[in-house]
């Protein structure tokens, strides 16, 4: 008659299970739900910014910010047109503005600008291009 042989567990497979089972805890407890946080402001919309230009001549429009020129798009002579700068390049530094004539001399600068969230930029160039003003508002 044989005998069912019996195999006895170390210490070692018992440290095992509990190391699994303390692993399995750490994972649950470090796990994140990926529901949106509320803590913190969403990030801001574009500025946007209204070039009207009075001169005749057909202007590009750039935005400066960190001695860096960005070029926004040109503006048919005697007409208005929209532009949007993402926040990422006013980068909580003033910017400024500027319109050079399309074939032509020149240059209209506005002053420095600082931008908060919901505001917008209006800049006029002017018939003569050292008339030409910027200002910032609430739209």
């Amino acid at each position: 008659m044989t005998h069912p042989v019996r195999i006895k567990r170390s210490g070692r497979a018992a440290g095992i299970t509990r190391l699994a089972a303390a692993l399995l805890i750490v994972v649950a407890a470090c796990s994140h739900n990926n529901q949106p946080d509320t803590d913190f402001d969403p990030r801001p919309d574009p500025i946007p910014i209204r070039v009207t230009n009075e001169n005749f001549l057909d202007m590009n429009v750039a935005v400066v910010a960190g001695g860096a020129s960005r070029r926004l798009g040109p503006v048919n002579g005697n007409s208005t047109a929209q532009f949007k700068i993402n926040w990422s390049v006013v980068n909580g530094q003033s910017i400024y503005l500027t319109a050079t004539p399309i074939g032509g001399q020149g240059l209209a600068r506005s002053a420095a600008l600082n931008v908060s969230p919901g505001q917008m930029i209006d800049f006029k160039v002017g018939s003569v291009l050292r008339q030409s003003v910027a200002i910032v508002h609430d739209p």
